[in-house]
């Protein structure tokens, strides 16, 4: 995988101030190409075209469980990390290859979950 690819970073989150905490974290992770989408739909759709290195999911949206954008990254083989107020034991399925972190997220918890996912990658 490419350099420029490997450094970007998929951040799916519908509260703004906790989107933009994530991407300060994922900057923080080494991260330059950072996408942030706040919706189910929005981001499903951009997986069509896209595939980043690595993705940080919210797992309730408002527009409904981010589940089948975790089967979307899982099916590219893009490692992603969940940052969650629901606990895993409940989570769906397609979940469970995640790196799961309890929100509301310590920062330095989740910038090593992503640099731990980021080096996934690069294997």
């Amino acid at each position: 995988m490419s350099t420029s690819v490997s450094k970007s970073i998929l951040i799916l989150e519908d509260e703004p101030l906790i989107a933009m905490d994530h991407e300060h974290y994922a900057e923080r992770a080494g991260f330059t190409q950072i996408t942030v989408i706040s919706s189910r739909a929005a981001a499903e759709e951009w997986l069509q075209s896209q595939t980043p290195a690595v993705a940080l999911l919210d797992i309730q949206l408002k527009d409904g469980p981010s589940s089948s954008v975790a089967t979307l990254l899982r099916n590219k083989g893009v490692p992603f990390v969940i940052c969650s107020g629901s606990g895993k034991e409940d989570a769906d399925p397609n979940f469970h290859d995640g790196i799961w972190l309890p929100k509301p997220c310590i920062p330095e918890e989740l910038i090593t979950a992503l640099t731990q996912a980021k080096a996934k990658v690069a294997k």
